[in-house]
């Protein structure tokens, strides 16, 4: 979130918005039928053992392998726009995840 006060912004949102643009981007290409191929998502970072929460949006949980940021590890990702199971993907507010095995019923936490 980010708060306009009369002067200006409390932070810079300029990463906010190449995400923005990006999600965007992505959007307007899936809206137009272009959908990511397995070559384009080779650098995505491969989410396993996810699942879907409800954080008040969609999101994901799952272990993450080769995340530009995180590394690897578990996360709980971005807001989820796009989710694609059956071709192997979902587009969150920040980026592509691939996806790799959805979690066992058993292993989701509420």
């Amino acid at each position: 979130m980010h708060i306009l006060e009369p002067h200006g912004f409390t932070t810079p949102f300029g990463r906010d918005l190449e995400r923005a643009e990006g999600l965007v981007a992505d959007l307007r290409a899936l809206h137009e039928g272009r959908i990511p191929t397995p070559q384009n998502l080779v650098n995505a970072p491969l989410i396993d053992r996810w699942s879907f929460v409800t954080i008040p949006g969609t999101a994901l949980i799952g272990h993450v392998f080769g995340h530009p940021l995180l590394g690897t590890r578990e996360v709980l990702t971005s807001a989820v726009w796009v989710a694609a199971p059956g071709h192997g993907f979902v587009r969150t507010l920040s980026r592509y995840y691939r996806l790799g095995l959805p979690a066992d019923e058993t292993e989701v936490v509420s």
